[in-house]
């Protein structure tokens, strides 16, 4: 249900929540029980962020023609194959009953 904005005559501004079908029939203030007369005001939009319209343009886009991607993607690269970690970043076993001996 839209929010109409009325303006009475003795009591100023008020707002009244109104079905789409009632959007021509007259109010009333509710404090003076006067007639009010209908304001037209904009319509409440947001904007959307521009990261975010630009998620929802990919994803239209996306939806019937995937993109076919080829080449690397942008980022950091993987390792090469036949890497191997240095030694000093590979976990060692600890002596029996050591917390290291569970690895």
């Amino acid at each position: 249900m839209p929010l109409y904005a009325f303006d009475c005559v003795g009591c100023g501004l008020y707002e009244v929540w109104r079905s789409l079908a009632e959007y021509n029939s007259p109010s009333w203030c509710p404090a003076c029980r006067g007639p009010g007369r209908r304001l037209y005001t904009p319509p409440g939009l947001v904007r959307t962020p521009s990261h975010v319209r630009q998620a929802r343009t990919l994803e239209e886009k996306s939806a019937n023609e995937p993109e076919v991607v080829q080449g690397p993607l942008p980022g950091r690269p993987l390792r090469p194959p036949g890497y191997t970690s240095p030694t000093w970043a590979t976990p060692r076993r600890g002596r029996p009953g050591s917390p290291l001996s569970r690895l």
